[in-house]
């Protein structure tokens, strides 16, 4: 086990998280490689506390601190396959999502994690993860059947134990209940999803000149009533409209993924896009390799793998970070994804539509979009996301903290901004903020995953929280060792 501590080389660099607004100095990064290195640091933290780190993308920065001992599971990113029936495979809570999809899909399975390779699978399952297999297979916590935990108390196991029926409970939490509160999850069990076809990533533009008059309210009206619930669930959507320039050519974005081959996605996308606005273009990609179910791992040289891991790892237009290009980005580099691995300024909040869709909702949204003054684009974007739900992410296979069954679409509130800019952070704060609350009369609960320290703790779980959550915490952390500012309370 690697430990760096405040002075030696490489601590600056190592403390860094995603959210650049946040520049913690932790009194020790323990890089644990297993569950037992992760008790040894448990046992040297004595009452500093910790902060539990997969990768980093914590929203708020809460997977750091001042003064804390880091856990940092990274390096625990291993897999282990077991291909019976069902089948299902081990996976290490610091495995990079991108590299969790080459793994499987080259085994021949779909793994419905997340839409940013970058972010590590531990924080997204337990937050629950959205993503582009979402209509197929449900949230990535529907796929989570078994966990390796680390206790305050040092204690490992693998969950759920023969013998212990309250493990259950434990496993519901955090199918939703967000990452750090019940102890260190150092692996996790998943359901493996055989996919025996490729898929087709989507994406259509609108700009300005193809959105005159109301079309762009009748669109996203239209998204939102018939996509969630479409009877072709094998199409998982966003829509991103976007803070920009009159006459900019890419105000609305309709991106998604297709679980089968383009013929077949151009046909459910012609039915539901029909009488809408004409888009300025439509793009298919299909993907660059087909799984090999049955024949053992597809093999793939180095190129190859890399070229998979980048086309599964990475979704066109999902979460556009700055483009800090040219003379005004000096010697940064080219950033153009938020999910590049580069650390960014941002600030993000959420919001679940409510069940019934106010007819106001529409319009208050793009009011907000068009009476905003934009960031020069070297040195921010804002935008809203808008996230298809529905499918199979409308049952509840197995019980979980996620607490939105019911809803349809979720709304995502995003500003990032470059992080040599803090003179931004008080202006893209405020406007998320405004943003959320012109949003609060159509929209009830947030996402965690998409964390905002602003909105109350309760909103993000509802009933969950004191039916499942807390009692939870007081079963596996009743002396609250795992406390963060937004951590589940044990009463």
């Amino acid at each position: 086990m690697r430990i760096v501590r405040p002075g030696d080389p490489g601590y600056n660099k190592d403390r860094v998280i995603s959210n650049a607004r946040f520049d913690y100095r932790p009194s020790a990064i323990y890089y644990c490689a297993n569950a037992a290195d992760v008790k040894k640091a448990i046992a040297a933290a004595g009452a500093s506390g910790v902060r539990i780190r997969s990768g980093g993308h914590q929203h708020e920065g809460m997977c750091s601190a001042n003064g804390v001992l880091l856990i940092d599971v990274s390096s625990i990113d291993s897999f282990q396959f077991e291909e019976g029936r069902p089948g299902r495979v081990w996976i290490g809570a610091g495995a990079a999502l991108a590299d969790v999809y080459v793994e499987l899909w080259r085994r021949g399975y779909y793994f419905p994690g997340g839409a940013c390779g970058d972010v590590h699978v531990g924080g997204l399952t337990q937050g629950g993860g959205w993503g582009f297999g979402l209509r197929q297979f449900g949230l990535t916590c529907d796929s989570l059947i078994g966990v390796e935990i680390v206790t305050a108390a040092g204690e490992i196991h693998e969950i759920p134990r023969p013998g212990h029926p309250e493990d259950q409970r434990l496993l519901e939490a955090l199918r939703g209940g967000g990452g750090g509160n019940f102890g260190v999850i150092t692996r996790f069990c998943f359901r493996l999803h055989p996919m025996t076809y490729g898929y087709v990533d989507v994406s259509v533009t609108w700009g300005d000149a193809q959105l005159p008059g109301d079309s762009l309210d009748q669109l996203l009206k239209r998204w939102m009533s018939v996509f969630p619930r479409d009877e072709d669930h094998d199409l998982t959507t966003f829509m991103r409209l976007l803070v920009a320039p009159s006459g900019t050519n890419d105000r609305l974005l309709l991106s998604g993924r297709y679980l089968g081959s383009i013929p077949n996605a151009q046909r459910t996308l012609d039915r539901l896009l029909k009488g809408q606005a004409v888009p300025r273009e439509i793009k298919y990609t299909l993907s660059p390799f087909r799984p090999r179910k049955g024949k053992g791992a597809l093999r793939l040289d180095r190129r190859e793998r890399e070229r998979l891991r980048e086309h599964l790892g990475t979704h066109p237009g999902y979460q556009p970070g700055p483009t800090l290009s040219g003379a005004a980005a000096g010697a940064s580099p080219d950033l153009t994804s938020t999910c590049a691995g580069v650390s960014l300024r941002h600030k993000i909040s959420s919001g679940f539509v409510r069940r019934q869709v106010n007819p106001n909702l529409v319009p208050a949204l793009t009011n907000v979009i068009r009476r905003t003054a934009p960031e020069p684009p070297e040195l921010a974007r804002q935008y809203v996301s808008l996230h298809c739900l529905g499918g199979a992410a409308f049952d509840e296979p197995l019980a979980s903290a996620y607490a939105f069954r019911d809803r349809a679409v979720l709304l995502q509130y995003q500003a990032w901004w470059r992080p040599d800019a803090p003179r931004l952070d008080k202006r893209c704060i405020a406007w998320i903020e405004s943003f959320r609350k012109t949003m609060a009369p159509y929209t009830d609960g947030a996402f965690i995953n998409f964390v905002d320290r602003d909105i109350p703790l309760a909103e993000y779980y509802k009933n969950k929280l004191p039916q499942v959550l807390v009692p939870v915490k007081q079963q596996w952390d009743p002396d609250d060792f795992f406390k963060f500012e937004m951590s589940i309370p044990p009463r």
